[in-house]
């Protein structure tokens, strides 16, 4: 009994010794090219460094001005490296000039702000988010459309299923009211979600009853919400 409790007590202790991972990190993909103007990237991405012996989490922001009809995989090469600079772990398959891919392994949150030509989606590889949540700019001069595309599973039979939601922000919009109307409109479609604090969202199943596996969320606008994901 002694040598059973002595046993547990030591797996726990390596448990807890180090930080939990993220389970698959988050993919960003980038469409389009810089407006006639340029165009601002505002990104905060929080993973692991998983290279020392103890991981360390480290926090990389970014807010960079990027020149008039830059393309995306440009933009995207230009994060890729200031992520691996911090020492984060990321994948970046694709050279297309137009759509550009960028995996970030082992992230725990991305808050991210883009427009004037480029559109960001941001997709969970390995579950649901753990929130999804908006921040109202500071001057909203145009409506901006959210749109979140979620994949389910069958954890009995294997089936899976999509769900999409499509929801306009206009000037009057909060980001309580948004989790809430979000809240409404994914049971009137039959997914189970729920709302983890007052300003924040995320679904949990879709369809009948599957379970949410994956999940992309995009803000398209000239003057776009902040758009802020926990893995």
């Amino acid at each position: 009994m002694l040598r059973s409790l002595f046993s547990l007590a030591c797996v726990l202790s390596c448990l807890t010794a180090s930080p939990c991972l993220a389970q698959g990190g988050v993919q960003l993909g980038l469409d389009g090219t810089a407006g006639p103007h340029g165009a601002l990237v505002e990104l905060s991405v929080a993973a692991f460094d998983t290279q020392p012996i103890e991981p360390r989490l480290v926090q990389v922001d970014l807010s960079l001005y990027i020149a008039a009809r830059t393309s995306s995989s440009d933009v995207l090469a230009l994060i890729d490296a200031r992520l691996q600079a911090a020492g984060v772990t990321t994948v970046r398959p694709t050279t297309d000039k137009r759509l550009a891919s960028l995996f970030v392994l082992d992230a725990t949150r991305v808050r991210a702000r883009v427009g004037d030509g480029l559109e960001l989606t941001t997709t969970t590889t390995a579950g649901p988010p753990t929130w999804i949540r908006l921040e109202r700019p500071t001057q909203l001069e145009s409506v901006s459309t959210l749109r979140i595309t979620a994949l389910g599973r069958s954890a009995v039979d294997g089936r899976t299923g999509t769900g999409v939601l499509t929801l306009e922000l206009g000037a009057k919009a909060s980001a309580p009211s948004v989790s809430n109307v979000l809240h409404k409109q994914a049971g009137a479609l039959g997914w189970l979600s729920d709302r983890p604090e007052l300003n924040s969202w995320r679904p949990l199943r879709v369809g009948d009853g599957l379970h949410v596996v994956g999940c992309s969320i995009s803000v398209t606008s000239a003057d776009p919400w902040w758009l802020d994901i926990g893995l």
